[in-house]
């Protein structure tokens, strides 16, 4: 009877190891699917915004480099946010409040990180009224992407 119960335990274990996700296959999962939405971002965008090749060529960097920043600021919030979790219970209210300061510029920084802050050098390229349907374009995005998670979810 010992013995059975080890092997049922041994079994068990193997089997909610071998179901049991690693976190590299997770990241890779993660990757794949972040690429994919960007692709399909891009696709998009360059079917409401019907860019020439000389007009694509000059915008897409301009947009990719907002893109990067503001993805640059979101990590470094979120290594704060990590950083100041682990040190929550032992800091001082002084601590707290370099924290504070510090998440709200942080915050200033991502919220000035939208397309407004290269907003001259996009228009020039693609015009007021694309950059306006730019705009509108990323939010149409935005929203059919969580809809189609909440559709998702719902028809699990």
């Amino acid at each position: 009877m010992k013995n059975l119960i080890i092997v049922f335990v041994l079994l068990f274990s193997f089997v909610v190891k071998a179901q049991a996700p690693e976190k590299g296959h997770n990241r890779h999962r993660n990757k794949k699917m972040h690429d994919k939405i960007k692709t399909l971002a891009i696709a998009h965008i360059n079917r409401e915004l019907n860019l020439s090749s000389q007009e694509a060529q000059k915008f897409w960097p301009l947009y990719n480099e907002v893109k990067d920043e503001r993805s640059r600021l979101e990590k470094v919030k979120k290594d704060l946010i990590k950083k100041l979790e682990g040190e929550f219970d032992t800091m001082s209210e002084k601590q707290a409040v370099a924290y504070v300061d510090e998440m709200v510029q942080l915050d200033q920084k991502i919220s000035a990180t939208y397309l407004d802050y290269k907003h001259k050098e996009i228009i020039q390229v693609i015009g007021a009224k694309r950059f306006l349907k730019l705009k509108k374009a990323e939010l149409d995005f935005r929203r059919k992407m969580i809809r189609e998670y909440k559709d998702r979810r719902r028809n699990k």
